[in-house]
């Protein structure tokens, strides 16, 4: 336990605690196993994302032919992504992978199953939950012709964390045909699904169930009814409240049409809007498909697409009572000529911001409007197209862009292709567009099949873009990262560092300025415990609007050993870009040892390890495999000041190797990792 608590305190005394204390096998083991957390961060990966919209970034390979692809946020710049696929002559069944906001695929890189059942697997809904994991939901085919429902918490890192197959929410032989996902912020995690027994006159039901953040279901094995009969019953969504419950929709069918019904359920699964549901459309509206988001204080958005001689759209606010805060029977979105379809809505405190797609004759156009919480438009009358071009956009997908705008990415079939491109777009808080007025080409390989179309917010204003191409390598998962000022790289390039006498010397370009933009450079240590704690070191301001600037700055640390820095631009708007990581070792003139990590790291042929003596002295290097057997040892003299070892890796097996420096009574241990 000592050990555990001064490991917290300063890396430093683990050290000098480790070279007394930890004397057996195991005790080494768990020692360097407790470390792996703080060494993963010296390791870090750095951007994989292209600037090149013909190629884009293939984050999933060896697909057979992926589809169902859903899509969320790691809440930490990344994403999750899940599909169901048939490959290696397997039943259809359910994988997924991870890519973070550099780029970078954190496991396999043909994705990972989300149970060990051996059935077939279908139709994946997944939500965010705590950073930097998921849960999916999918229907298993393992016990059941008819199929149960299954969940599955999914890190990072590829960990299954609901045992290796999954949750099981649903038993029996009851027909499930319709389920939604979500969580709340403490990390719960809720479910609605429609079921239905084999004879015909089995009732449809409205189910709902409930999930901890350990995995453990909260309501019956079955879940708890919240509306039956025999009317035919679709597409239900839930939406957690701000209490441990939550608001369930659904379509329920009657006389030909189809109306949205809704019911909300507190933490313990009572009905609080009575036994029977609300309406919220119209009744005279046939709905075909609905939007529903939270909105403060204490409202749920509605928005509609409904089927007359049109297909108009209608929207509605509703306050937790149930009852319509607008005219019954919802407003109409807009009285533009045509059919308008898909709605996509971002909600903020104050407005709400609805995108749809117009149909006219020969052109689809995306249409995008602002509304007040009275449900009156701000932007204009019937909306503002995000783009006015003859051919045919569609498919739109919208998040926001953390300043009260958005930003939109769609299919695009222009008069040059074949075939559709997608393109992408920011709107403003005002309505206005900010990047190419005909629209950001984000997936332009030529005439290539594109689809299942979605987009994640990166939390700094720009948006990671993933879809399904078809290409000569066959059908793969491709993703796109548009950062906030419509760019497919960083503004900041060619970020540098290097050891100029006792200074650290920084260099970087920045490309694309937008006036009155700052840099503020920052500074973290190695010694640093859990994770890099990085210090202002200085802010500098631009010269003003510029295509390509470079900068150059001197540091003189007053600590040594690995040191990391990096660069964040601002700009006038409060965007932000964060520059690569940049690593240096630096030894200034010192009273102590100091040893930096091995570079590079990892490695596949040779790496050096850089040290500081203050005094000539007798250093021992010994080297050990994950198992903790000795594999090599160096033991040498060596004179004051700066001095390197290099290790050569021939013969020995990609993993991580661990090496341990001695000098005296100093001792210090690192993480080294080869690769092929």
């Amino acid at each position: 336990m000592r050990i555990l608590i001064l490991l917290k305190i300063c890396w430093l005394k683990v050290i000098k605690i480790f070279s007394v204390h930890v004397n057996s096998r195991n005790r080494l083991i768990q020692l360097l196993i407790l470390m792996l957390g703080f060494f993963s961060i010296c390791q870090k990966s750095f951007a994989q994302w292209t600037n090149s919209t013909s190629h884009n970034t293939k984050i999933v390979i060896n697909t057979n032919n992926p589809f169902d692809i859903s899509s969320t946020s790691d809440k930490n710049g990344g994403a999750f992504i899940f599909w169901q696929d048939n490959k290696n002559g397997f039943p259809y069944q359910i994988y997924f992978m991870h890519v973070d906001a550099s780029g970078k695929i954190s496991f396999r890189a043909d994705g990972k199953h989300v149970s060990g059942l051996y059935g077939a697997q279908e139709n994946p809904v997944c939500t965010e939950t705590r950073p930097n994991t998921a849960v999916v939901m999918w229907k298993d085919l393992t016990f059941s012709s008819s199929g149960n429902l299954f969940v599955q918490k999914i890190e990072d890192n590829g960990n299954c964390l609901w045992t290796k197959d999954g949750i099981q929410i649903t038993t029996g032989n009851e027909s499930v045909s319709e389920y939604s996902i979500a969580s709340d912020p403490a990390g719960f995690v809720y479910t609605s699904f429609v079921s239905k027994g084999a004879a015909v006159t089995s009732e449809y039901k409205v189910k709902m169930q409930k999930i901890s953040p350990e995995g453990k279901t909260l309501f019956s094995s079955n879940g708890i009814n919240i509306y039956s009969s025999m009317k035919r019953k679709s597409m239900t969504s839930i939406v957690p409240d701000d209490s441990g419950g939550a608001f369930i929709f659904w379509l329920d069918y009657k006389n030909n049409k189809s109306e949205i019904l809704a019911q909300h359920v507190d933490t313990a699964g009572k009905l609080l809007w009575g036994k029977n549901p609300e309406v919220i459309s119209n009744i005279s509206h046939n709905v075909i498909t609905y939007v529903v988001k939270k909105s403060g204080p204490k409202t749920i958005y509605v928005v509609w697409q409904t089927q007359k001689s049109d297909k108009d759209m209608y929207h509605q606010l509703i306050n937790y009572k149930g009852k319509s805060l607008w005219k019954a029977g919802g407003k109409l979105v807009t009285d533009l000529k045509g059919n308008q379809i898909n709605p996509q809505v971002v909600v903020s405190d104050s407005s709400f911001i609805l995108s749809w797609t117009n149909e006219t004759g020969n052109d689809n156009d995306v249409y995008i409007q602002k509304f007040n919480r009275a449900g009156t438009p701000i932007w204009n009358k019937t909306g503002v197209p995000v783009i006015k071009y003859h051919g045919e956009q569609f498919g739109q997908k919208m998040v926001s862009d953390g300043k009260n705008g958005v930003i939109v990415a769609w299919v695009d079939r222009r008069a040059d292709s074949l075939l559709a491109n997608i393109y992408a777009q920011k709107i403003n808080e005002r309505g206005n567009t900010e990047w190419d007025s005909l629209g950001l080409e984000v997936a332009s390989n030529y005439n290539s099949p594109k689809s299942y179309l979605s987009l994640i917010s990166d939390g700094n204003g720009g948006a990671i873009v993933i879809f399904k191409n078809t290409r000569k390598d066959g059908n793969e998962i491709y993703a796109q990262k548009v950062f906030n000022s419509g760019t497919f790289v960083s503004q900041i390039i060619g970020f540098k560092t290097s050891i100029k006498g006792d200074s650290v010397r920084i260099s970087w370009y920045a490309a694309n300025e937008r006036g009155a933009t700052s840099y503020t450079i920052e500074r973290a240590s190695q010694t640093q415990i859990d994770s890099l704690k990085w210090d202002d070191i200085d802010t500098i301001e631009s010269n003003g609007i510029s295509n390509a600037a470079s900068y150059l700055y001197y540091d003189v640390p007053q600590i040594t050993g690995t040191l990391y820095y990096r660069v964040i631009q601002v700009d006038t708007q409060g965007n932000k870009q964060v520059s690569d990581i940049s690593r240096v070792n630096y030894f200034a003139a010192s009273s102590n040892v100091v040893v930096a990590q091995n570079a590079p790291n990892p490695f596949s042929d040779s790496t050096v390890i850089s040290f500081y003596l203050p005094d000539s002295a007798s250093v021992t290097v010994d080297f050990f495999d994950f198992h903790i057997d000795k594999i090599s040892e160096i033991d040498k003299s060596f004179p004051a000041g700066k001095n390197k070892i290099v290790f050569y890796s021939k013969g020995l097996s990609p993993g991580i190797y661990f090496y341990r420096f001695k000098v005296g009574k100093f001792v210090d241990v690192k993480k080294m990792v080869i690769t092929n």
